[in-house]
């Protein structure tokens, strides 16, 4: 056992931000698609390498943030529109094993691509410390772009002709089909928003830690933990999952060796099934 440090807390927060973002677009994926995509953790490494080969091409970082988020964005529509489509009136098992398949395509196109080796941003500058807290330019960024993307994301959602008809259809699809909404039309608009939301997530994760191919499949389990932490299809409690995950994970190493903290997530999602299926803003189940 450690004595507590501020640090834990704000690294913690800088996570928690991570997690936030990419359960955000899960969760805006599963809320009108109803399947667990597996495929959305390549979506994140897609948008990292799109980034890290325009950082080569020397183009602005914000730039290639932009076409990294956008690359993503477009891969999750193809690969809706040519092979997830394709499935939509099937179970949604056969829709998870045919995202297996999906996710080993596009891990693969990667390595064929870039390459296997492990590639950095490299996002220099000083570290001041503030409150005793060392705060690192590249947390800044990651916690800064996070509140800023999250706060589009709901303005959109509360406040937008489109992002009102994702709750509806997200809500009860049938229903808004006779409401007159373009659920077909709507997907395409989901598996966008969705897939930016995960490019821009896996260049925050490039540079909080690395870039390589499977980086995308295993922040996987901390975003599955909190969309089920905070009650799957609910945007809110994504967000709230995503930051109480990363805060909790780092305040762990008050107790538990730090080699031990990445099966918190873990830990999480199998706490969660079993007490609470349905969310931290859901009903309990008995």
């Amino acid at each position: 056992m450690v004595a507590f440090d501020p640090q834990l807390l704000w690294n913690g927060v800088v996570v928690g931000s991570l997690i936030a973002l990419a359960a955000l677009g899960l969760t805006l994926l599963f809320g009108l698609l109803n399947f667990i995509n597996i495929a959305y953790g390549e979506y994140l490494a897609w948008g990292a390498y799109i980034a890290l080969g325009a950082k080569w091409a020397d183009v602005p970082f914000i730039l290639a943030i932009v076409l990294g988020a956008i690359g993503a964005g477009l891969i999750a529509v193809i690969t809706d529109r040519i092979v997830f489509k394709q499935f939509s009136d099937r179970d949604p098992v056969v829709l998870l094993v045919v995202s297996i398949g999906v996710a080993f395509m596009l891990r693969n196109l990667i390595r064929v691509v870039y390459g296997g080796s492990t590639h950095f941003y490299n996002v220099g500058g000083e570290a001041p410390v503030v409150l005793g807290i060392r705060v690192l330019p590249a947390q800044v960024i990651i916690v800064t772009l996070s509140i800023v993307i999250l706060a589009i994301v709901f303005l959109i959602l509360n406040e937008t002709r489109i992002g009102i008809a994702m709750r509806a259809a997200s809500d009860d699809t049938d229903l808004a089909r006779i409401r007159g909404i373009d659920t077909k039309r709507l997907v395409i608009y989901v598996s966008l928003i969705g897939g930016v939301i995960a490019g821009i997530a896996g260049v925050m994760l490039g540079i909080d830690s690395n870039i390589n191919p499977t980086m995308g499949f295993l922040f996987l389990i901390p975003i599955f933990a909190a969309v089920i932490l905070g009650g799957i299809g609910d945007p809110v409690g994504a967000v709230v999952g995503g930051y109480a995950l990363g805060i909790g994970q780092n305040l762990s190493i008050i107790f538990i060796p730090s080699e031990y903290t990445p099966a918190f997530a873990l830990l999480i999602l199998i706490i969660g099934l079993l007490t609470r299926p349905s969310g931290l803003f859901g009903e309990a189940t008995r």
